[in-house]
């Protein structure tokens, strides 16, 4: 993801030990949404919070100096998905989604994956982000990778859908207009 325009971080709640991963994505003109105790993560990785929003259930807490939103405990969507709209609301479209993947809520990291496509639909583009992974939501579009590798492995996965004419050049297992079918691994 390019640092065109402004660029939001936003923070989950899984715990990470070393955010040296996010250094090539910090230009130092981000803003930073934590999700409840994400707010935790982010100021491990040395960054303010601008905005805090959370029912805070998971350890986080508000921040003196940020934007603290609270939320109900009871509610019809996570408190990601609710820092997301807050960063649509502020015309940030562009998102880096950190330690929101892995942890002890499996449904929380499915539910994460899946909302990078509820925010594309909404004008936004996301990549999810952490020490091990990029994931990104593509759909028809070329994306050209490094040669140098900053992961050892990539994957596509379709999940909802048939994806035709899938090429790929250049890597261990080549593919050319191929079709990727969900469940198919």
């Amino acid at each position: 993801m390019e640092a065109q325009g402004q660029r939001v971080l936003i923070f989950g709640a899984v715990p990470c030990e070393d955010f040296s991963f996010l250094s090539p994505y910090l230009n130092g003109t981000e803003k930073v949404i934590c999700a409840d105790g994400g707010v935790k993560n982010a100021l491990a990785a040395g960054l303010r919070p601008d905005v805090v929003i959370g029912d805070w259930d998971s350890g986080g807490a508000p921040v003196e100096g940020a934007e603290n939103l609270s939320l109900p405990v009871e509610k019809d969507l996570t408190d990601l998905q609710a820092a997301l709209e807050q960063a649509l609301q502020r015309g940030w479209r562009k998102a880096l989604l950190c330690t929101c993947m892995g942890g002890p809520r499996l449904d929380h990291t499915a539910s994460n994956l899946t909302i990078l496509e509820w925010f594309r639909e909404r004008g936004g583009e996301g990549m999810i982000l952490d020490q091990d992974s990029e994931v990104r939501l593509l759909s028809d579009e070329s994306v050209t990778l490094p040669l140098t590798p900053h992961y050892h492995y990539f994957s596509l996965i379709p999940l909802d859908r048939h994806i035709h004419g899938v090429t790929i050049q250049g890597a261990k297992y080549p593919l050319d207009h191929t079709e990727l079918v969900p469940g198919d691994t």
